[in-house]
């Protein structure tokens, strides 16, 4: 599910909000498959670790905590937490590219390597020089490099305004159609309260189903002029069929429900640029127009 907003007329709440819950939003579609079927035309891609766009500072928010703790150990266990987390959506992406074969994937330690060595911070926007130095050292035709927007909360000013302009025009809709009723009105206004806020706040539930919204943004720049020639951004807030395969004993964990959230956008993110069909003598000879 992606976190478009939806939201519910009040004549029609059981039925358009129910059912999509009900139906989940997970799929796990095979990969889609590239058409570039000579081997040589697969541009080789470097990708980048992500990085977190936003200050995660609570355990909390990326995982489900069992019993107190210190300070110290909060921190030590977040790092290591905020590095999984880093790790998995690279790796989620990298086999999602392999499994739709349009591409050849440079191995992840030499990027590394090469990333702290030209000082390339997780998720920063690499220049045209440290893109030169990834096409003449990794031979990389592409350089991806990819934030987390959000994980497991929204940041307030993307909360606020979205909520507010939900709440806005729902209210406009629903005056014109019944003369303006206080009664209706302030039932829509309470109902709006009660379903949006799980659903921009996150971490909460609504119906039983848990809440919890990931944002990332992705791009890909060629190595030549270090042209921006693709970029995306996915987000999703609830795994339901996903969630439901897993033992009863973890589905309310937090970590869990987030990173089936985060591997559904890798899915989404995957096929977006595999659908693009990148040609390597192409890219090779000359700049790419950037397509979104």
């Amino acid at each position: 599910m992606r976190f478009y907003s939806t939201y519910i007329r009040p004549l029609v709440i059981a039925s358009s909000f129910l059912a999509p819950i009900l139906t989940g939003c997970v799929a796990f579609d095979p990969a889609v498959q590239s058409k570039v079927e000579d081997l040589r035309e697969r541009p080789t891609v470097a990708i980048l670790l992500f990085g977190f766009d936003s200050e995660i500072t609570k355990l909390s928010t990326v995982k489900t905590v069992e019993g107190p703790l210190s300070p110290e150990e909060e921190t030590a266990q977040l790092t290591v937490a905020l590095s999984q987390i880093q790790q998995e959506a690279r790796w989620l992406l990298v086999s999602r590219l392999a499994a739709g074969q349009g591409f050849r994937i440079a191995p992840i330690t030499t990027t590394d390597a090469l990333a702290e060595e030209l000082h390339l911070k997780p998720g920063a926007i690499p220049s045209a020089e440290q893109l030169a130095e990834f096409r003449q050292r990794l031979g990389a035709d592409l350089v991806i490099a990819s934030s987390i927007l959000d994980y497991g909360k929204i940041r307030w000013q993307w909360l606020v305004t979205g909520m507010l302009t939900d709440m806005t025009a729902e209210t406009i809709a629903l005056g014109i159609a019944t003369s303006w009723n206080p009664v209706g009105l302030g039932a829509n206004i309470g109902f709006e309260l009660l379903t949006s806020t799980p659903l921009w706040f996150g971490g909460g539930y609504l119906f039983g189903v848990a809440m919890r919204p990931v944002r990332v943004e992705a791009r890909a720049f060629e190595t030549i002029t270090g042209y921006p020639i693709w970029q995306a951004m996915e987000e999703s807030v609830y795994a339901w069929s996903a969630l439901k395969t897993f033992p009863e004993e973890v589905q309310d964990k937090k970590e869990i429900q987030l990173e089936l959230n985060l591997a559904e956008i890798m899915e989404s993110l995957g096929d977006s640029l595999t659908k693009q069909e990148l040609l390597a003598s192409r890219l090779q000879r000359q700049p790419a127009v950037a397509q979104q």
